[in-house]
């Protein structure tokens, strides 16, 4: 059994958009556009914790710094 620390964890599309403040319709579009990476368990869209905050520092690393 792996320790708790390293326990996969799984956002819903509900739990990301909250995180991102955006809605869920907007989140499922960017998903089908594959600009945020997810995969379907049981037909419902998952986003796997870790991966969701390494697209989130790049895209941060991404955007244009304001002067």
């Amino acid at each position: 059994m792996k320790p708790a620390d390293t326990a996969i964890k799984l956002l819903t599309l509900a739990e990301a958009a909250t995180i991102l403040k955006i809605s869920k319709r907007t989140l499922h579009r960017m998903i089908q556009h594959r600009q945020i990476p997810a995969f379907k368990v049981g037909g419902q869209w998952r986003i796997l914790e870790s991966r969701f905050q390494e697209w989130v520092q790049e895209e941060e690393n991404l955007a244009p710094k304001a002067s």
